[in-house]
């Protein structure tokens, strides 16, 4: 019994140094832990809170995500570097998904559909077509458009996936003449048989004096614009327009030619209308250009 109580008594002297250890090692090793974090997030020229934020949701990050290196697996031709509006080292947001090129649409749309002037009240709602909607941009429209004082009529179009609207963007008897007040239209031409032809369709629904945002992936190492829609093989396409549903790759005079022929007048917006520290903060590449197309009066 003696030896025991003995035993009992050693081990539950054992428990309790083990006990006062770990209450010693404890803060030690967060301080530790801590250290690592803000050294890493150091590294990286940022800090604890997040040296990026997503202007579409909010949220401030140490990084944004990379983008899948899909088409480099494929044997795409090109590297992100010579994309002309794509980050690829920040290119999507942890939290809402926002890649780099929809995070620069929502800092010119936060101001421009604020501020949109109706030339009468006749001319309400103001009409907004979306045209192949992402979630998340879409979703940020329909939160602008709902703390607006004027009256929006937002409609979403695709050909295949859900939207409000099922139109072929080549042929869109849905819209009418002059009827549309702003579109965006991003990474859809380059989808589509005749670009030429949809570029055209969306000059003519758009009214005189308004505009919207086209864009499409632009290679600036590219000459002219490299297509051919009779293309169906996966991998052929992956390796010449970088995506397996895409029929052709962007050269920039040759988009910059396509759209001015379709009747548009570009502006092109980027580091110098942004701001430099606004590219940075939100992960945009310096070299982004945003393409506003305006239907001159």
């Amino acid at each position: 019994m003696l030896d025991n109580a003995l035993e009992n008594r050693r081990h539950e002297g054992i428990a309790r140094s083990a006990l006062k250890l770990a209450r010693k090692l404890a803060p030690l090793r967060l301080k530790i832990a801590l250290w690592q974090v803000i050294r890493s997030a150091k590294r990286q020229g940022g800090s604890l809170i997040g040296r990026y934020q997503c202007p579409v949701c909010g949220l401030r990050v140490i990084r944004f995500k990379q983008l899948p290196p899909d088409a480099i697996t494929y044997g795409f031709k090109y590297s992100s570097n010579e994309a002309e509006t794509c980050n690829a080292e920040h290119y999507s947001c942890p939290g809402c998904g926002a890649s780099d090129r929809e995070r620069l649409y929502v800092l010119y749309l936060r101001d421009y559909l604020r501020t949109i002037p109706p030339n009468n009240p006749a001319s309400l709602p103001i009409k907004l077509i979306d045209f192949g909607p992402t979630p998340t941009l879409s979703g940020f429209i329909r939160k602008l458009i709902a703390e607006s004082p004027l009256t929006f009529c937002y409609r979403t179009a695709d050909l295949f996936d859900q939207a409000d609207d099922r139109v072929d963007i080549m042929e869109m008897p849905i819209y009418e003449d002059d009827s549309v007040d702003f579109f965006v239209c991003s990474h859809v031409l380059e989808h589509v048989v005749d670009d030429q032809k949809a570029m055209r369709e969306l000059y003519r629904i758009l009214k005189p004096g308004r505009q919207g945002i086209l864009v499409v992936p632009i290679v600036l190492t590219l000459k002219e614009i490299d297509e051919d829609p009779s293309v169906t093989d996966p991998a052929e396409r992956w390796r010449r327009f970088g995506q397996d549903d895409h029929v052709r790759l962007y050269s920039k005079d040759g988009f910059l030619q396509r759209v001015s022929q379709a009747g548009f007048s570009v502006d092109e917006l980027g580091l110098e209308y942004f701001g430099r520290e606004a590219f940075r903060r939100y992960g945009i590449r310096e070299r982004s250009i945003l393409y506003i197309v305006k239907k001159d009066d």
